[in-house]
């Protein structure tokens, strides 16, 4: 005979550490960090915060998702969590400065010193640092012009 089979509940509350704090998830994890619990009712995993959240808080409503006032991908405590919109959650990142800029970006092909040197060299003029930087004249204008990598210019 195997391990009994508990209910999804049960299942939470035996992979949980409360604390005053965030509450440490023991269980799985998914790839981003995230708890993760088996739904034997739904068949699939869930995040354990978002199973947390509708335990504590109810039904999410419609449009919106769980978000972590901690920031702690792996806390299901409900005093942490709250309901948003994508829009709310990203804005969140971006007020807490927690959203990767430049060459911390995966897909940035520059890094903060040839930006710095773009801005410098402006009156080289875009043929130049097009061909140099092997960039299209757009991004170099949006450089030049502060629409890209905004968060250098206070440097």
């Amino acid at each position: 005979m195997g391990r009994p089979i508990l209910n999804p509940v049960e299942k939470f509350w035996s992979r949980v550490e409360k604390s005053d704090g965030c509450w440490k998830w023991l269980g799985s994890f998914d790839k981003d960090g995230y708890g993760q619990i088996w739904d034997g009712a739904i068949k699939k995993n869930r995040r354990a915060h978002t199973f947390s959240a509708e335990l504590h808080l109810g039904s999410i409503p419609n449009g919106k998702i769980v978000c972590h006032s901690c920031d702690n991908p792996s806390c299901s405590n409900p005093d942490h969590l709250f309901f948003g919109t994508h829009a709310d959650n990203c804005l969140d990142k971006v007020l807490k400065n927690r959203q990767a800029k430049g060459e911390n970006q995966g897909y940035s092909k520059l890094t903060e010193e040839q930006v710095k040197a773009i801005r410098e060299r402006a009156h080289e003029g875009y043929r130049k640092l097009c061909d140099e930087f092997q960039l299209v004249p757009s991004t170099v204008y949006r450089i030049w012009h502060g629409q890209a990598w905004k968060h250098s210019l206070a440097r």
